[in-house]
Formats: C-alpha cells, sequence, structure tokens
C-alpha cells in the first residue's frame, strides 16, 4: 500500500499525527526540524548512492544546499519516514495556480510541464530518498504519494541530470515516466523531466 492509500483511521488523524503501516512510521516535518534533521537526512541520502554510479550526482554539500533553497518555497513540505531509524524522506513543493510563482525559470519550467502534460498544477519533487534495504521501493513510493496527498496534487514531477542513469532507473521503479529532456531551463545540464501521478490518477501523456 502506498503512502497516498492511508488506512481507515488516517481520515480521521491530525494533520500532525504520524502514518503507521509494518513498524515504519511516516511524518511531514516543519521547516524548522527540516533543518535541525538536515546533517541526518544528508547522511542518508549519501547512504542510499553509496557505491553506486549515482554517487558522483548527489553530492552532500549540494543536497544540504538543495533542502535550504527548496525549505524558503511557499507551500514547502518534507516527509520522513522512520523505524527506529531514518530510512527514507521526500520533500518538495507545490506549483502552479495556488503554488509558487510563474515567473523566470518557474514561469518556464510550468510551462513546459503544461505542455507535456496538460496539467497547470504539479509538485516538484526536489528529493525522494530511501535507504537501500528490502523495503526501499515501498517506502519511496509511499512517502511520494504521501507528499502528492499532503500537497493536494495529482502529478508531481522531478528534474534528473541526463547521465544520472542509476537515479533515473530508482525513479523508474518507484512508477515515475522519464519524458526525455527539455530545454530551456537555465543552468549548463539540460535535465530529463520524470512525472508521478498520484494512484489512481491517469498517467501524464507523451
Amino acid at each position: 500500500m502506498s503512502a497516498a492509500t492511508g488506512a481507515p483511521e488516517d481520515s480521521a488523524r491530525r494533520p500532525d499525527e504520524p502514518v503507521l503501516k509494518d513498524g515504519i512510521r511516516l511524518r511531514r516535518l516543519t521547516r524548522w526540524q527540516a533543518e535541525d534533521m538536515g546533517a541526518d537526512i544528508a547522511d542518508l541520502a549519501a547512504e542510499s548512492v553509496a557505491g553506486t554510479t549515482g554517487e558522483r550526482y548527489h553530492n552532500r554539500g549540494d543536497f544540504l544546499h538543495r533542502l535550504s533553497i527548496t525549505a524558503r518555497r511557499p507551500g514547502f513540505a518534507l516527509l520522513v519516514a522512520e523505524t527506529t531509524v531514518l530510512v527514507g524522506c521526500a520533500f518538495g513543493f507545490p506549483m502552479g495556480s495556488e503554488g509558487s510563482g510563474s515567473r523566470g525559470s518557474d514561469g518556464t519550467l510550468q510551462e513546459i510541464i503544461q505542455r507535456l502534460t496538460s496539467r497547470a498544477r504539479f509538485v516538484v519533487l526536489t528529493q525522494v530518498v530511501a535507504h537501500p534495504h528490502v523495503q526501499h521501493r515501498d517506502i519511496a513510493r509511499r512517502l511520494q504519494q504521501r507528499l502528492l496527498t499532503e500537497l493536494h496534487s495529482s502529478l508531481g514531477i522531478t528534474l534528473l541530470h541526463p547521465a544520472d542513469r542509476a537515479g533515473q532507473a530508482a525513479f523508474s521503479s518507484w512508477g515515475w515516466q522519464n519524458m526525455g529532456e527539455v530545454v530551456g531551463l537555465p543552468g549548463s545540464v539540460v535535465p530529463c523531466v520524470l512525472t508521478l501521478s498520484a494512484e489512481g490518477q491517469p498517467s501524464a501523456r507523451r
């Protein structure tokens, strides 16, 4: 069961009450809690790619910078998955009519996503991280689907380095569609755009 499909008691839970399943607790952190846990989350992110070809695309300093920048976005949300230790996290922010602005690079990204998917509102998932063990796919799926639910969106998008094959394979295993490389965004690298539909929603069109 993914994080977007809650247990019957989920509908009655308080917003700050964690979701429990199979000994794994999902909870949403405030911006301040996210900052306090930043080092632990960065450690998990580094551990999740250690020894893989994706390691070169996931620098600890870059991760912390991404988290800091994303945390300032309107609507920012960060979820963690825990047992007795941290085993996963996902964070991002909404864009569209009720999300962040539509100027500059944000406006360009919004136009690209609307052209690819026919949807003007979506969630940018800046990072999805799961501990590299047998349950990692389920944990990642639950986190990302729960994040879409928390931010009231049926579509998630993420941008990956086109040479990060390990990252693309991981996202594919979590149910994402690779829409290919897109031009027009700032930066020296032309990124790949990946999309994820909330469970029960139609997939993004190609």
